[in-house]
């Protein structure tokens, strides 16, 4: 009899383990409802994730066309499955069951209500052109960027005040057409350091009262101003990095002016050849940075790089970090075109956002 009933009680087991399993199983999947950020990711030839305010990590298996838009902030819901296994190891897998976006625009196949209508070819060149532009300003700004974190890991420990770092500084300009000015700020914000003799006049002055120089006073970490003024008036933006003894105490500030507009520049100069768009580059209240191609505004000179939009400022590209809608670019437009349809996206530096317009 034992050995009779012992081939019953394992398979009894095995049953009621398999039972088990299964009804494990399928408590794994579960419905959420979430709010998050639509995220390209390039990885295994491209995909798009969904990020959401916390941080959490989805990959869309069914995500509709019209919400591949990077940085698109939307409303979901969709069950989780974690048996499901994908080639791009990102992400918890998520079938979507609903999506709609929140950034107050309709996403739709007809949001270009203008009198001419376009078709899905311009549509699609005028979206890969933003996603061009927008890599070609990121990588400019990020080199640029790490260029001068470089130099001042260059300079730690040395005695700030030395004149031999005036020749450094002059270096420093000398590197990239699109720095104006470096100078050494100590630890209060006053200058003690400046590449150019003629503006010797500066040394001993205190800037703290920019926002910048007063918000890395406070909390020593790299920042990025939006444009201010220099003291011969040009238009310029601020890059900052903290300075460090050998000890890691901070000793000063690296600040390097540089022009925006000639970033701009040597990013997109070459995009726009040979096609009929144009690259807007601006702050989120409207200031003009920089643009390539030809800008449609009649009260703009070709020497002019740095003005106020009326019209951006209050638009959908001004309160979101991504999209498409249409611009009204103000009363200065050319005749017969007062709104263009626009694709924007969002690059930053140390958290200063600028706007990315393709129109």
């Amino acid at each position: 009899m034992v050995l009779t009933s012992l081939p019953t009680g394992i398979y009894l087991l095995a049953l009621s383990l398999f039972c088990a399993c299964g009804c494990i199983a399928e408590e794994t999947s579960f419905e959420i409802s979430s709010t998050g950020t639509i995220t390209y990711i390039d990885l295994e030839g491209g995909f798009y994730g969904l990020v959401t305010l916390d941080g959490v990590k989805y990959l869309p298996l069914d995500l509709p066309d019209e919400f591949k838009q990077d940085g698109l902030k939307v409303d979901f819901s969709g069950v989780i499955d974690p048996d499901i296994m994908t080639i791009q190891m990102w992400g918890q897998p998520i079938k979507i069951l609903s999506i709609t976006n929140n950034q107050g625009f309709i996403i739709s196949d007809s949001w270009y209500d203008g009198e001419e209508d376009l078709s899905s070819e311009q549509e699609m060149e005028q979206a890969t052109l933003l996603l061009r532009s927008s890599a070609a300003l990121s990588k400019t700004l990020d080199d640029f960027d790490a260029k001068i974190a470089e130099h001042a890991a260059e300079m730690k420990g040395l005695n700030l005040k030395d004149e031999d770092i005036r020749p450094y500084l002059q270096k420093i300009c000398e590197e990239n057409p699109a720095v104006l000015l470096v100078s050494i700020l100590d630890r209060t914000g006053t200058i003690i350091q400046i590449s150019h003799a003629r503006f010797d006049s500066s040394i001993g002055v205190n800037v703290r009262d920019q926002p910048l120089v007063d918000s890395v006073v406070i909390n020593p970490v790299p920042g990025m101003s939006n444009i201010i003024k220099c003291i011969e008036g040009e238009d310029v933006i601020d890059i900052i990095y903290p300075l460090y003894s050998s000890s890691l105490s901070v000793t000063g500030y690296l600040s390097v002016l540089a022009e925006p507009a000639l970033l701009v520049e040597s990013a997109l100069g070459s995009l726009t050849k040979e096609k009929e768009m144009t690259i807007m580059v601006t702050q989120p209240d409207g200031t003009l940075i920089g643009y390539s191609g030809e800008l449609p505004l009649s009260s703009f000179s070709d020497n002019t790089t740095v003005q106020k939009i009326s019209g951006v400022g209050t638009s959908p590209a001004a309160s979101y970090v991504a999209g498409h809608d249409m611009l009204s670019l103000g009363e200065s437009v050319s005749p017969g075109k007062e709104k263009y349809p626009v694709y924007w996206n969002t690059v930053s530096l140390h958290g200063t956002p600028w706007r990315v317009l393709v129109f």
